[in-house]
C-alpha cells in the first residue's frame, strides 16, 4: 500500500512546555530556482501571518535573510523564537518579491481548521489505561509513534513486527512506541501472551482517542514530535525502510 503523506506542512516551532510560538501557516514545499520555496496553502485566522497579509499562493523564499535550501534553515531560524518576536520573510507574489515582518503568536493546540486533518495539532493526553509495559514509557521521548490496531486485523499483525523491530533498534535514542487498541482487556491480554510486544500498550476503553483523531481504518500510524504535535499519519502496512527514515528525520539523526 502506498503511504499517504499530508499535502500541507505546518510552519511552526514548539519550545519545551511553554507557549509554543508559530507563524500560523500551512504550506507545500516546491522547487524554486536553486533552492526550495514554501507555497502557502493556508493561514490561521489568529496568527501573525494573517495580520502581515500573507496569502494563499505566496512563495516564501527567505527567512531572516537566509535562502530556504531545506527545512533545516527554517527550523534553525525559528528554534529560539519567542511569542511576540517578529520574523522577516521574503515572499514572491505574482512574480514580485516583497519583504514582510510576521509576529510569532501563541500556537493553539488544535489547528485542524488550518490543515484539514489532525496533522499539526497536539495529541491528547493518555490516561491510566496502559495494560502492558506502561513502566517503559519515556519521560521525554524525542519522537513517539502511535499504532492504532486490533487483534483481529490482518494488516495490523503485519505491522506489529515492523514497529517492534524499529522500537528495539531506536528506543535507546529517544524513540517511543505506544500501541492503541479499543478491544476488551481479556482479548488484548490473551493476544499479548501469544504475541508479546516490547513497547507500551494502551487500551482506548471508550474509543475516545480513535474518535478524536478520526481513525477510520486500521492499522493507522501517527508520528508525534518531542512536544506531542502530530507530524505525519499513515494508514495501512508501512514500508519498514520508509518508516525508519521518517522516524530518523523527525529525530534529527
Amino acid at each position: 500500500m502506498r503511504w499517504i503523506f499530508s499535502v500541507a506542512f505546518v510552519l511552526m516551532f514548539a519550545v519545551f512546555s511553554f507557549a509554543s510560538p508559530w507563524l500560523g501557516l500551512a504550506f507545500k514545499q516546491e522547487p524554486y530556482k536553486n533552492q526550495i520555496a514554501l507555497n502557502v496553502a493556508g493561514v490561521h485566522p489568529s496568527s501573525g501571518a494573517l495580520k502581515a497579509n500573507i496569502q494563499n499562493g505566496d512563495l516564501i523564499v527567505q527567512i531572516n535573510g537566509k535562502k530556504i535550501t531545506d527545512m533545516g534553515v527554517v527550523k534553525s531560524e525559528l528554534s529560539t523564537a519567542k511569542v511576540g518576536q517578529k520574523v522577516l520573510l521574503e515572499i514572491v507574489r505574482n512574480g514580485k518579491t516583497q519583504k514582510v515582518h510576521v509576529e510569532m503568536t501563541e500556537r493553539p493546540d488544535d489547528i485542524s481548521s488550518l490543515t484539514g486533518s489532525s496533522i499539526g495539532s497536539k495529541a491528547v493526553a493518555f490516561q491510566k489505561n496502559f495494560y502492558r509495559n506502561g513502566e517503559k514509557r519515556k519521560q521525554k521521548p524525542k519522537v513517539t509513534l502511535l499504532d492504532f490496531w486490533a487483534t483481529w486485523c490482518g494488516p495490523c499483525r503485519q505491522t506489529l513486527p515492523i514497529v517492534g523491530r524499529l522500537y528495539e533498534k531506536l528506543s535507546s535514542r529517544g524513540f517511543e512506541v505506544i500501541g492503541v487498541s479499543t478491544e476488551q482487556l481479556s482479548v488484548l491480554e490473551q493476544f499479548y501472551k501469544e504475541h508479546p510486544s516490547p513497547y507500551p500498550l494502551y487500551r482506548d476503553a471508550t474509543g475516545e482517542m480513535n474518535r478524536h483523531y478520526g481513525i477510520s481504518a486500521i492499522p493507522t500510524l501517527m508520528l508525534l514530535d518531542e512536544n506531542g504535535y502530530i507530524q505525519k499519519i499513515w494508514p495501512g502496512v508501512p514500508s519498514e525502510k520508509a518508516l525508519e527514515k521518517a522516524i530518523r528525520d523527525a529525530m534529527g539523526k
